[in-house]
């Protein structure tokens, strides 16, 4: 697909199922705020209610992500996997000839930006590999909110108390900046959430692929 005519066609793909469209397209937005010279459009796979949150809803979604990605691809000037652990990643990298970015490596490369102390908070028992992978020893700690445990928890009054408890505790450790391993954590805005507590930056993964395809697609 030639990239030199007409505006950047960006896919965003989704890795919870939803047939709610203003909840599905709302990383869209967020991205489009900041890129409106790139076109974007939002799709979902078909089945996964949940997300992915554990070794089992991953292994469930990897053919789902592949057969999308294949059917889209050709259409597209870059694809956008808005899942911080990144699933599918390598594959789709060599199947499709556009930039592919993944959410969990673009947090990682920004959060980079803002010192080499980085703490982690996700909804699992552990940061995606992707987050060891990038950071290394830099990743200084990791929290998993309590009671946090899939991608619905994020959007409840409980879980938004928890993940401020988390934020203070990696506040704590003298963490230079916070990455956010779950692109659930970009729809509830943990940054406005916590902005009373802290003041370090915390790095939404779904903003950080827009400004990494942004550079691979030259458009600002």
């Amino acid at each position: 697909m030639s990239k030199s005519k007409g505006p950047q066609r960006v896919g965003i793909m989704r890795v919870v199922t939803s047939e709610d469209h203003a909840f599905l397209k709302h990383h869209q937005r967020m991205i489009q705020a900041e890129h409106p010279a790139l076109t974007f459009e939002t799709r979902c796979l078909p089945d996964q209610p949940n997300g992915i949150h554990d070794a089992a809803t991953l292994s469930h979604a990897q053919s789902q992500i592949e057969t999308l990605a294949s059917d889209w691809g050709h259409q597209l000037n870059g694809l956008i996997v808005s899942c911080a652990a990144d699933p599918g990643l390598k594959k789709l990298k060599e199947i499709l000839s556009v930039p592919v970015v993944g959410a969990g490596e673009a947090c990682c490369e920004i959060a980079l930006t803002h010192g080499s102390r980085i703490g982690v908070i996700g909804i699992g028992a552990d940061a995606p590999p992707v987050f060891h992978a990038w950071l290394d020893d830099r990743l200084i700690c990791y929290r998993q909110p309590n009671g946090v445990t899939c991608t619905h928890d994020i959007h409840t009054e409980e879980g938004k108390i928890a993940i401020i408890a988390a934020i203070q505790e990696l506040k704590a450790e003298n963490v230079d900046a916070v990455a956010l391993a779950c692109t659930g954590m970009a729809t509830t805005d943990v940054a406005a959430l916590v902005a009373l507590y802290t003041n370090m930056p915390v790095i939404n993964p779904v903003l950080a692929t827009g400004e990494i395809m942004a550079r691979c697609l030259a458009v600002h």
